[in-house]
């Protein structure tokens, strides 16, 4: 039987379409170059954070948290979902008040976050460095395994009928005169269709070229630390990170670094981060792994009795405004695209999911389109032309 849609990308994101798709009735096959959770999905954290802005990621955080909430009881197996919440970090008394302006501001938009004192920081987390200013608790944040949650959710499509291709590469993409996809040309043979979903992360501009398309997508590289299991009281909070981080996000230049302890389920800690453009290089430099050791450190001294164990690097799809693109693609029917999510690809896998099956099967989406559109990006371009 032919599928009604092929979805490009067996990673959180592609897996999470298939999966809600499916749940729709919608005949699905999904197809990966090589293997399951084999590239962005398996180089990232574990943070399911909700507090990284603009607004319309707050909502749509807010969205896949609670689809989390249910995909930790519906998919077959176990995909260490955990609501933590996250420790916010400030290191020095200057960079207090800014920090403080940005809480109140979550605050009055609904978030459930508290300030701390330097003091409610030591008697939270006692090992942490004791000059610090300060902080805040986010509640509402969790934990889940990404690599766990993509085979779950691959295997619950596959389950409900879903195809899944690993070792498929997409070599092209067949448009009609009226330039309607019409076809997916693979390296295992042609698969006629009417949809596709491009969640090709990191290759996801390439795929967007098969149909004429420019997906402003490129690879920003990050690079992780694992360490050897620690006790679980090392910190109470599994996760931990500079309130500076989020500002890392932004830059668009050398390598930007922060702080970032998370502990997994099996007693490891996954120290992170950076981010550098490097295209599509996801070679680990030691001057990077070493810098991101001395930031952890900075927070956490007790690191300096722990041994390393490995270091890899990945590659995340960032879009230039920190917004993913989920959306049709314009002036090509039945082609829509769902990518560009950077770091929050864990976080926003479900929502992710769930809106392009609202899209393709006509629902009323579930979060607001029009600002995850991508002509939101040709718009921006006119606007600037005409000054």
């Amino acid at each position: 039987m032919l599928p009604d849609v092929v979805v490009i990308g067996g990673g959180i994101v592609g897996c999470s379409c298939a999966y809600y798709l499916a749940r729709e009735g919608v005949r699905v096959c999904l197809v990966e170059k090589g293997n399951l959770a084999s590239g962005t999905s398996r180089a990232g954290q574990s943070h399911i954070v909700l507090w990284e802005e603009p607004d319309i990621n707050l909502q749509l955080e807010k969205a896949s948290r609670l689809l989390y909430e249910a995909l930790a009881e519906e998919l077959p197996f176990d995909i260490e979902y955990r609501r933590t919440g996250s420790l916010a970090l400030v290191e020095n008394a200057g960079d207090w008040e800014p920090f403080e302006r940005t809480v109140h501001s979550l605050q009055a938009r609904g978030l459930d976050c508290q300030l701390l004192t330097s003091t409610d920081l030591c008697r939270l987390e006692p090992n942490l460095a004791p000059d610090l200013a300060g902080g805040a608790y986010f509640p509402e944040d969790a934990q889940v395994n990404p690599i766990l949650t993509t085979l779950a959710l691959a295997q619950a499509a596959k389950n409900m009928g879903a195809e899944i291709r690993p070792f498929t590469e997409v070599t092209g993409i067949e448009l009609s005169a009226e330039r309607k996809v019409t076809a997916v040309d693979t390296t295992t043979g042609r698969i006629p269709t009417a949809i596709v979903v491009n969640a090709a992360g990191v290759w996801s501009a390439a795929i967007g070229t098969m149909v004429g398309l420019e997906i402003p997508v490129i690879p920003r590289r990050g690079h992780i630390i694992v360490t050897e299991p620690v006790p679980d009281n090392l910190i109470n909070c599994k996760i931990i990170l500079a309130a500076g981080y989020m500002q890392t996000l932004g830059a668009t230049s050398g390598v930007a670094m922060s702080a970032n302890i998370q502990q997994t389920h099996s007693g490891n800690l996954l120290l992170g981060s950076s981010r550098d453009f490097g295209g599509f290089d996801r070679t680990v430099r030691p001057e990077v792994i070493r810098a991101q050791l001395a930031r952890n450190l900075r927070f956490l001294p007790a690191l300096a009795n722990i041994h390393v164990i490995r270091t890899y690097a990945g590659l995340r799809p960032y879009s230039p405004d920190l917004v993913p693109i989920i959306s049709e693609g314009d002036g090509v029917k039945g082609f829509y695209i769902a990518t560009g999510h950077e770091g929050a690809g864990i976080t926003m896998a479900p929502i992710t999911g769930k809106l392009i099956s609202e899209m393709i099967t006509s629902k009323a989406p579930t979060v607001p389109l029009e600002p995850l559109s991508l002509r939101r990006f040709s718009h921006r371009q006119e606007e600037d032309r005409l000054g």
